[in-house]
Formats: C-alpha cells, structure tokens, sequence
C-alpha cells in the first residue's frame, strides 16, 4: 500500500462528539431551545397509558400463561383506531362463549342435583317415583 492510498481510509474527527444533543442545551435563562411540550415526554405518557389499559384487561380476565400475548395484543388492538372494532367484535364473541360454557355448566349442574334428589327417594313434580327394592321386591 501506497501512503496516498490510507488517506481516505483514515478515520475523520467528529464533529460535536461531546456536545449535548439538539434541543436538550439550555440556555442563559434556564430554558431549553425548544417551545412546547417534550415529544418523548408525550410519547412516554401514551406508552404508560397504553400499557395500563392492558394490564387493566388482563387482570379482568386473566388468561392462562400461554395465552397472555394473544390477551395484551387484543388488548393494544382495542385502543388501535384501525383494529378498533374487529377487537371488540372479536371480545364481543370470546364473551358470548364464555357466558354459554358457563350456562352450559350451570345447567349440568341443575341436572345433576335433580338426579341426586331422585336417587334420594324425593320425586319431583313429572319424575317417577323411586321403587324400594329393600322391603319385598323379587327374591
């Protein structure tokens, strides 16, 4: 190598290295160079708000382990304007399954406890009587 040939790959110095970024230098007074609110403050404000809304939705319902990225995405999406109403309507349809598993439970359960009282010798208005087989049936 020639020493013409380092020249262009020699490092240049850089320029205002040490110096603060732009908009963060005070001056004379105390004031900064920018009027106005802080964009990053802003922007952190929207972040901490966004982040509450979805810590609020799953500690509603929480999800299992496995499904809490699905439960904060849905969430983010609700507050999206563009995603806005397929995330409700997709909420919407979770809880419309939840309420009928839940019914659907409840009902079973009725189910149950009539069985029991039926079992128990306590016949209920359209059930047959029980038939005791203890005192005389076929031997």
């Amino acid at each position: 190598l020639k020493a013409g040939e380092l020249v262009g790959l020699a490092p240049r110095p850089l320029r205002g290295a040490m110096a603060s970024p732009k908009g963060s230098r005070k001056r004379a007074g105390g004031l900064s160079d920018s009027v106005g609110p802080d964009p990053s403050g802003k922007a952190e404000e929207r972040l901490i708000q966004a982040f509450d809304y979805c810590v609020e939705r799953v500690t509603e319902e929480p999800p299992h382990s496995a499904d809490l990225p699905a439960a904060i995405l849905q969430a983010l999406c609700e507050q999206h304007p563009r995603f806005k109403d397929q995330a409700n309507f997709a909420r919407l349809k979770a809880e419309e399954a939840r309420l009928k598993a839940q019914i659907k439970k409840l009902e079973d359960a009725r189910r149950g406890g009539r069985a029991a009282q039926a079992s128990r010798g306590k016949p209920k208005q359209g059930d047959r009587p029980a038939v005791n087989t203890e005192a005389g049936g076929a031997e």
